[in-house]
């Protein structure tokens, strides 16, 4: 939104996700101010920027639905990154209008993290299932989620070219899992090259201060940047030897992802 190495990845997510959630050739965007509260109880201080209706933070995490968020006190949107599913659980629902090739690759997703992990991603069942996720589908580019359990009706919403191994990326966010190159010890691992991203994206690389990590850097891991931007290299692993392709991969968790999100949600 995990023992391992994806939770910091806040690897908060969290774009307009395709395969690889890294913006591409992008206008600039609109933007609007926000506040984390991290996994520590810290808070900090976030730009957000404005695509399909939804104020988004890294290009693929929910901060706010623009439709129906209210300003915090500060004239801010405020999101609490601390809660976690109850039972391990993720109820889910369909927006009517989501085609049917999505619903096939959400429950592909579903069965996937079923399988892989502790937690259960399953149809919603019950109004008494206060808290769930509801999919929606957009006719613009965004494949995106809120951040850990937000409490009540919280979105997923995917556009057509949303790959399964790309929602299974933006479930891993609603669990809580950051984005893996913002965890706070980052730099020890990569460098990020600011002169090939665009002054108005930087901000979506920050390093997240106050999220949890858990375990090695994972360049593996399924909540990881691609290494490009716009066709330019973005993220430079310290270690020469470390394949550049390693990193952006949308085909699964990885080792160390399945075990972050077994410790974030225990039997």
């Amino acid at each position: 939104m995990r023992v391992a190495s994806s939770l910091i990845a806040l690897s908060v997510i969290l774009a307009a996700c395709s395969p690889s959630p890294t913006p591409d050739a992008r206008t600039t965007p609109e933007k609007a101010p926000a506040t984390l509260i991290m996994p520590d109880g810290t808070e900090q201080q976030v730009m957000g920027f404005k695509q399909d209706g939804y104020l988004m933070l890294e290009d693929d995490i929910i901060l706010a639905d623009l439709s129906s968020a209210r300003l915090g006190k500060q004239g801010t949107y405020v999101v609490d990154t601390r809660y976690r599913w109850t039972g391990r659980t993720i109820p889910y629902t369909f927006a009517a209008n989501v085609p049917q090739a999505i619903r096939d690759r959400v429950a592909a997703a579903a069965s996937t993290i079923r399988s892989t992990t502790n937690v259960v991603v399953t149809p919603r069942t019950s109004s008494t299932q206060r808290n769930y996720v509801e999919i929606t589908y957009n006719t613009g580019t965004s494949c995106a989620s809120s951040l850990g359990m937000v409490g009540g009706k919280q979105t997923i919403t995917l556009a057509d070219r949303c790959t399964t191994g790309t929602i299974i990326h933006e479930f891993g966010h609603a669990m809580g899992l950051f984005h893996e190159q913002t965890r706070p010890d980052r730099d020890k691992h990569v460098q990020i090259v600011w002169a090939n991203i665009p002054a108005d994206w930087q901000s979506q690389y920050q390093i997240r201060s106050g999220s949890a990590g858990y375990g090695a850097y994972d360049f593996d891991s399924i909540m990881h940047y691609p290494a490009f931007f716009d066709g330019k290299i973005a993220i430079q692993p310290l270690d020469p030897s470390i394949d550049l392709n390693r990193m952006g991969q949308r085909n699964g968790f990885s080792t160390t992802d399945k075990s972050t999100i077994n410790a974030m949600y225990p039997r």
